[in-house]
């Protein structure tokens, strides 16, 4: 019952049901399992209801152990490692690990799949996603959340749906995908109120606000929605977790657009006492305070708040934010005049984003580099930075991103000479900036104007400097006040120029602002404007579905405004003209919306009469500037790109990584999901499975794919070395040490270090690599100072650890910081239906020079298939290299059956040929290696096409493929799906399913 009203969304039903059946206290190891139960539920509603990740670790620590205990149900045991993953995943200093949350989904996951709880597993998920969002490991949190919501659609749990769309909307916006992100939070915000769940309320406007800030809304908008966050969250920050601290954030960046610098300064205070209990919260906000201290022109005091972060900011595990503090920290050395500082500085933070996979701060960096490039006077890499930003030229639809792009495009302009563009340009970015509202950018754009206004347009500028200069005397920025002011002083008197005629630049401007639909909206009203001053213009949207509404406006509209028909390309109601933008052919909003402009003018008004003659043929003009922007808006929208590569197959860019079985092409389409991730990984398998292999394609298909990738088996170095020859040391630390040693970690710095056989890891050096798994830094015999390294980490074993954990040998927080990523290799006996696919590789491989490739008889083969492996592909290389020595190369080079050694043939003697896993090869002596690799194939799709009753889509899936890639290898194979449609009676199609 209580489980039932979880899923309807009671959590505070539950919770009055359950806490007085729990006897006082935190339970015991050994407590009956109903009691148990009864905790798990109770720490599941702690968590979601109140966001109470101590007490429910404090319900569910002492039965930790039971997760290990096999007399247990699977059932109750995944429970209790679930709960325990999300007290750990959650935003809690007190409780907060995203190692350890991550194992514990992991156990939760396997017992869960083998009590075929499907429930419990979608809940795994949603954990998993939460977690990796906190490390930045947005790929990963996309491939669970992607799983988890097929799970969710068969459930019927109100409160996995909730947290479905709540993990969407922070994924969504993490990555660009606005339109996706805004139609989760609704769904969000919906459940919340169905629900009267006021923590998920709270954490709907949070991500609202942050959503609206994103976008360049009007700071009054972002605030309503950050002010409301705040009172429903800030009561319990610990419960509240990180979108209290997102509430915040849009709040700070709402009040420093507006202007309120000091408004800014105490709400920082009051921030940083409101989230002492969320991890790493102080240090976000600090960037707030550093970003203040550098508008004021503070530079020695964003200097010392920069360092701060720099040392709190765990960059591994937070390469957004350790982003976002470095192209800070380069903004402030470039005004600081130290420009090749300040571009090492925003190659480090374009590094961070790119690693962080957050395009939108990647682009940030992109036009700054842009910018300093110019500064340096090297013109031909400015122009190569901002041709890579155009490679994410989407988010520039949105007002921010478009002002920063014709900011640095300006910049550029006029760094080469060329004052007319960079006004041009100038004047897009004060247009963008004045419309989200952002004070002190607009006055940095009316001062980069009136650089150039003495020589380009005196008397329309210096109206600009003059406001410039009240804004950075209000906002206290010194340096910039300082620069307006002595313009202001030398600016020639009686300076006087023509107005520019709208038509001269409006073509061009509408072309530029065609990023952004509020963008060209506000350059043909400053046309319009400059036609019919001191008139109510405007331009609104009429759709089908949504009706009329406004896009933007400069006056105050009349009071009795009423619409004109939508078919109608002019047409007059009241004191408004309507002119539709697209003025010949019938208005068609089936596609999208029709724009409308509208001017305020009398019956007989010669003003507007003259000025409709000017605009009129500049009508398409418009309409196609706003078509223009709204389908480059609508990119954002667009899905990411599918996990597969050719022939739906994933893409694995290495030789001899051949895999025919499902559960290899699992392994694959897991290698190829976290190809953007650079988290450590753990990689198990018995010993010749292919471990090291499974590592250089992880390393291959990475980002790290052009440094090094270096190898280091733990088990052959002696004891007394090994510190040294992992971190390095300095001469003369130590009896011997003549020279310097780099050690490996520092040799494969900017690649992958592959740790082999991490099982021998000496216990006494296991706490020094757990130091630079936290913190990036070693410190290498004889040294006064750590070092920072930047190397992914992926380490082997064949051993259990779990098990070497509770012998006291290995570290259980070393064991949950390595595998944050694990990847289990099978044994070949499970995947004998790669044997003939690695025969032939082998074959292939092994040959000497200068000889045909040999080929090998069915009835050896079939030997090869039955055989058991203990030594898995190590072993099967080794016996296709010894069969080799034996072969006669007359009359053409062919292993047999008495080619193979003695201990195969032995133990596979009277034994029948096993299927391979659930799958039968077909196996016939007129056939050659090439005809047994096509029957395996087909036997196998035919067999899953059984078991699915004939659905392509469900036997793609077990087979590891696409749709696209099955119906061309059943093309390829001759196989009609409609044969297998007919299924018997009873059958369910259960067994494929459950062995994959």
């Amino acid at each position: 019952m209580a489980r039932g009203l979880l899923a309807e969304g009671r959590v505070a039903d539950v919770a009055r049901m359950v806490e007085p059946l729990l006897p006082p206290g935190t339970g015991a190891d050994g407590e009956d399992t109903g009691l148990v139960v009864l905790r798990t539920l109770m720490a599941r509603v702690r968590l979601l209801r109140h966001g109470d990740a101590r007490r429910a670790h404090a319900l569910l620590a002492p039965h930790e152990p039971l997760i290990d205990r096999k007399d247990v149900d699977p059932n109750v045991r995944a429970e209790v490692a679930l709960w325990l993953g999300w007290a750990h995943a959650w935003e809690d200093v007190a409780t907060y690990d995203d190692a350890r949350a991550l194992y514990f989904f992991d156990r939760a996951e396997r017992l869960f799949r083998q009590a075929l709880n499907a429930g419990g597993r979608c809940w795994t998920l949603l954990g998993q996603a939460h977690a990796y969002f906190g490390i930045d490991e947005v790929q990963l949190m996309r491939q669970a959340l992607d799983e988890a919501a097929v799970l969710e659609e068969t459930l019927q749990d109100v409160q996995a749906t909730l947290w479905l769309q709540d993990l969407h909307t922070r994924l969504d916006r993490f990555q660009g995908r606005y339109a996706c992100a805004r139609l989760h939070l609704d769904r969000l915000a919906a459940l919340a109120h169905t629900t009267d769940d006021p923590m998920a309320r709270g954490r709907a406007l949070a991500y609202q606000a942050l959503l609206d800030a994103d976008l360049g809304r009007a700071p009054e908008t972002v605030l309503e929605s950050a002010r409301a966050a705040e009172h429903l969250l800030a009561g319990d920050a610990a419960s509240a977790g990180r979108p209290l601290l997102d509430a915040f954030r849009s709040h700070l960046r709402a009040l420093i657009r507006k202007g309120d610098l000091d408004g800014a300064d105490r709400l920082i205070d009051r921030a940083r006492r409101a989230t002492t209990g969320i991890p790493d919260a102080d240090a976000y906000l600090l960037e707030y305070r550093a970003r203040l201290a550098l508008i004021r022109g503070d530079h020695a005091t964003a200097g010392d708040l920069l360092d701060e972060l720099l040392r709190r900011l765990h960059h591994r595990r937070h390469q957004s934010a350790a982003a976002s503090v470095a192209l800070v920290r380069s903004q402030l050395l470039e005004r600081q005049g130290q420009h090749e500082r300040a571009t090492e500085w925003a190659h480090r933070a374009y590094h961070s984003a790119r690693e962080a996979a957050h395009d939108g701060r990647r682009l940030e960096t992109l036009l700054h580099l842009a910018h300093l490039y110019a500064d340096r006077g090297e013109l031909g890499r400015a122009r190569e930075y901002l041709r890579e930003s155009e490679t994410l030229g989407e988010y520039f639809s949105l007002l921010p991103f478009a002002a920063r792009r014709f900011y640095a495009l300006g910049h550029l302009a006029r760094t080469e000479g060329h004052a007319d563009e960079a006004r041009a340009y100038f004047t897009q970015a004060l247009s963008a900036y004045s419309l989200i509202g952002d004070v002190y950018q607009t006055a940095r754009m009316q001062l980069a104007l009136a650089r150039l206004g003495r020589s380009v347009a005196p008397a329309q500028t210096r109206p600009l400097l003059d406001t410039a200069v009240l804004t950075f005397s209000r906002l206290q920025a010194r340096p910039e006040l300082d620069e307006a002011r002595a313009l202001q002083a030398a600016w020639p008197t009686g300076a006087e120029g023509t107005p520019e005629m709208p038509e001269t630049a409006l073509g061009a401007s509408l072309a530029q602002a065609s990023l952004s639909v509020e963008l060209v909206a506000e350059a043909w009203l400053q046309a319009a404007e400059r036609l019919l001053p001191n008139r109510w213009l405007g331009l609104y949207t009429f759709h089908e579905d949504a009706g009329w509404s406004l896009l933007h406006q400069h006056g105050t509209p009349p009071d009795d405004l009423a619409f004109p028909s939508p078919t109608e390309p002019r047409s007059r109601q009241g004191a408004v003209v309507w002119l539709r933008l697209h003025a010949h052919g019938p208005c068609d909003t089936a596609s999208g919306p029709a724009f409308f402009f509208g001017v305020a003018a009398g019956e007989d008004d010669p003003a507007w009469e003259v000025a409709e003659a000017r605009l009129r043929p500049w009508l398409p003009v418009a309409a196609l500037a706003l078509d223009h922007a709204r389908l480059r808006a609508r990119r954002l929208t667009a899905a990411l790109p599918d996990d597969v590569a050719h022939n739906g197959e994933p893409e694995i860019p290495l030789k001899d990584f051949v895999y025919a079985s499902a559960a290899m092409r699992q392994v694959a389409r897991q290698i190829h999901r976290i190809r953007a991730s650079h988290s450590p990984v753990l990689i198990t398998g018995e010993s010749g499975t292919g471990k090291e292999l499974i590592a250089r394609a992880v390393h291959a298909t990475s980002e790290r794919k052009h440094a090094r990738f270096l190898a280091f088996n733990c088990s052959t170095v002696p004891r007394e070395l090994f510190e040294s020859h992992l971190f390095g040391h300095e001469k003369g630390a130590f009896t011997g040490a003549v020279r310097a040693h780099a050690g490996v970690i520092r040799e494969a710095a900017g690649g992958t270090l592959f740790l082999d056989e991490i099982a021998d890891l000496p216990l006494d050096v296991q706490p020094k690599l757990l130091r630079f798994l936290q913190e990036g830094e070693i410190f290498p015999l004889g040294a006064r100072r750590p070092v920072q390294v930047n190397v992914r980490i992926i380490a082997a074993t064949n051993q259990d650890l779990e098990a070497l954990i509770r012998a006291g040998r290995f570290r259980q927080d070393l064991y949950y910081r390595l595998n944050v990523i694990p990847l289990r290799v099978p044994p070949l006996r499970e995947r004998r239906e790669e044997i003939p696919l690695l025969v032939r590789h082998f074959l292939q491989q092994l040959r000497p020079a200068g000889t045909p490739v040999a080929s090998i008889t069915n009835r050896a083969l079939d030997a090869l298939l039955r055989y058991d492996w203990p030594g898995n592909v190590r072993q099967l290389r080794n016996e296709i290299e010894r069969a080799l020595v034996y072969v006669s190369s007359e009359p053409a080079p062919t292993i047999d059956l008495e080619d193979l050694s003695p201990t195969l043939l032995d133990a596979v003697e009277g034994t029948p040929t096993p299927p391979p896993g659930p799958h039968d090869l077909i196996l016939r002596s007129e056939y050659n290696l090439d005809d047994v690799l096509a029957g395996t194939e087909k036997a196998l799709i035919e067999r899953v096409l059984t078991e699915t009753g004939g659905q392509v889509t469900a036997a793609a899936d077990v087979l590891g493929l696409t749709r696209q890639g099955l119906y061309k290898k059943m093309k390829r194979l001759g196989i009609d799906p409609a044969r297998f449609q007919q299924r018997p009676a009873g059958h369910t199609g259960a067994s494929v399913l459950q062995a994959n």
